[in-house]
């Protein structure tokens, strides 16, 4: 076999093999375009529990005796890890 011969066969696997990954490619873009045209994705049903607990927690503040249990813990916390 010369160099034209093999450079020619090279060719030949390149193409075939660019042929399919082309063809796999818009394959797959296709099935993906008709399963979100036949398909569409469910969207949350949102519940009147949801958006008054919502509401709750945005409104509300923290309890003073809350944040001082926590103040309170980091410090022993500290306390603790340097001693």
């Amino acid at each position: 076999m010369d160099i034209t011969q093999l450079l020619f066969t090279a060719l030949q696997l390149l193409g075939l093999g660019m042929g399919f990954v082309f063809l796999f490619l818009g394959l797959l873009m296709v099935i993906v375009i008709l399963m979100a045209k036949y398909m569409p994705a469910e969207q949350p049903k949102k519940t009147t529990q949801q958006n008054s607990a919502k509401k709750n927690s945005t409104e509300s503040t923290i309890n003073p005796a809350i944040i001082a249990a926590i103040t309170t813990a980091v410090h022993q916390y500290h306390k603790t890890k340097t001693a």
